[in-house]
């Protein structure tokens, strides 16, 4: 019996049909080991959209390992889209709303002593301070202390602290994000305080501001952790050889 062409096509149609609908479904579900990467949009209101950007990427690097599944795609003032896939999409949004928070009350106050050997009062400051310089000049070689400066700001992340005059003082840190540590505990991943100072007429150097040339010098580097409500003694620089010593005090409160 001859068959119909037709019906012979009718029939490879039949046959074919259940297996396009089972590669259908396995693609609709993953089954075939394509992973499906999804786009997000994230918009921060508190952090730098730069910071918070890092940290979406390094949240990504470290569940990826792989910079093909970790893309950004935009980056606008306060928002940027991010593209993996969906698991790792949820513990970004994690990260980022641990870290998008407004800025806390710590109050950060520096206080910067002169020590050298000439005889002076005793120099007045707050309970905090005077316990702390009363545990550092016993391992100093000093027997005066002044007060050159002082100031304080609302702590974020990162600042920096400036104490006018000239010569004056700029303190700059970066407080880092230890997730685990209580509210109590303070690390300060750096700190650098510097001084600027006038040169004397004829040297060469760019000028500031119409002020005349003047010259930034840094005077300490170091990283240290301390806790709210305590006065810490940061660190000491020698000035002029031996003779005098720059003594650098900072006191966390809330």
């Amino acid at each position: 019996m001859k068959l119909d062409p037709r019906a012979i096509t009718v029939l490879l149609v039949l046959l074919a049909a259940p297996a396009a609908l089972t590669r259908a479904a396995q693609e609709s579900s993953g089954e075939t080991g394509q992973e499906v990467l999804v786009s997000r949009v994230y918009r921060v209101s508190h952090m730098d959209p730069g910071d918070a950007l890092m940290l979406a990427h390094q949240t990504c690097l470290d569940r990826r390992g792989d910079l093909d599944s970790c893309r950004h795609e935009v980056q606008r003032r306060g928002w940027f889209t991010y593209n993996t896939d969906a698991e790792t999409q949820e513990a970004i949004a994690a990260a980022l709303s641990r870290s998008d928070v407004p800025a806390s009350s710590l109050t950060l106050r520096l206080t910067l002593l002169m020590a050298d050997n000439t005889d002076r009062p005793q120099v007045r400051l707050g309970k905090s301070e005077t316990a702390a310089l009363s545990d550092i000049r016993q391992l100093l070689p000093y027997r005066g202390y002044r007060l050159v400066e002082t100031g304080q700001l609302l702590a974020q992340a990162r600042g920096q602290i400036r104490l006018g005059g000239l010569p004056h003082y700029t303190a700059q840190f970066i407080m880092q994000d230890r997730p685990g540590l209580d509210e109590s505990t303070i690390q300060f991943e750096a700190f650098e305080l510097s001084r600027t100072f006038a040169l004397l007429p004829g040297s060469f150097a760019d000028e500031d501001q119409g002020q005349g040339p003047t010259e930034t010098e840094s005077l300490l580097r170091t990283s240290f952790a301390m806790q709210v409500g305590e006065t810490v003694v940061v660190g000491t620089s020698r000035l002029d050889g031996d003779d005098e010593a720059l003594i650098v005090l900072l006191t966390a409160t809330r």
